[in-house]
């Protein structure tokens, strides 16, 4: 049986950006809110890496985006390149619209930066309470709002949560969504990548022009951080335990 039981205005499943933007701008609004993440803490791979001017204009609304801003690329990086190999010349290019130059429609500009950048930005931007190592297991409509079972991994405790509203932030594979038995729509898994993280100094392989993405035909090319670091994308071999 739960050990515990809780009431909270919002109950926030996922530590992602999503969940994270929530929390700030609920507690922001005076809502009692309580996030949940099943992973031990922020991930710290760079993940995500292209923050919008909308998404820019909502962090310069909780007062963040300068520290955002200050953290990413120059705005020359916000340029897409299609290269034979990343020591080519580019066949293709394109701007990221808001990230590359302004847009006149907006007070802030769009940014290359890493999710492992962006997330404890977010997080520290609300003091609202987050639970790291804690899942989503059950899930009940009531009357007034739902009650969650979560559980504690690092405990091995069971606590039950209830709340007037569920926010499902948990991702594509979202525990909340299938409990809450809500369906999806379209083509599904469109891909499956691997992406390796590593260090090497590429500067003289990218022909002196910058971007955040160099698309290739031996995989993609991202720069990951203004001091350095790199990932490479390409698609998961069939047999990837043997692959080299």
């Amino acid at each position: 049986m739960p050990s515990a039981d809780a009431d909270v205005d919002v109950l926030i499943v996922g530590g992602g950006p999503v969940g994270l933007t929530a929390r700030a701008l609920l507690e922001r609004w005076g809502v009692r809110v309580v996030l949940v993440e099943r992973h031990s803490g922020l991930s710290p791979f760079p993940r995500a890496r292209l923050v919008n001017v909308r998404s820019m204009e909502i962090f310069r609304q909780l007062g963040v985006a300068a520290e955002i801003t200050a953290a990413a690329f120059a705005p020359e990086y916000g340029r897409i390149r299609f290269r034979d190999t990343l020591y080519d010349r580019d066949f293709a290019t394109a701007a990221m619209v808001g990230v590359n130059a302004p847009v006149p429609e907006s007070p802030v500009m769009g940014v290359v930066t890493s999710q492992d950048r962006l997330e404890p930005v977010l997080l520290a931007a609300a003091e609202g309470p987050v639970r790291f190592g804690v899942q989503l297991i059950g899930l009940e409509e009531e009357a007034d709002g739902i009650a969650a079972r979560l559980v504690d991994h690092r405990r091995g405790e069971e606590t039950r949560v209830r709340a007037r509203y569920l926010v499902a932030a948990d991702g594509a594979n979202s525990t909340a969504r299938d409990l809450a038995g809500v369906g999806t729509a379209g083509p599904g898994t469109l891909g499956n990548f691997t992406t390796v993280v590593f260090d090497a100094d590429l500067d003289d392989r990218c022909a002196g022009r910058p971007a955040g993405v160099y698309f290739t035909a031996h995989g993609s090319f991202l720069p990951l951080y203004p001091e350095g670091g790199w990932a490479w994308l390409v698609p998961t071999p069939e047999d990837a335990a043997r692959a080299d």
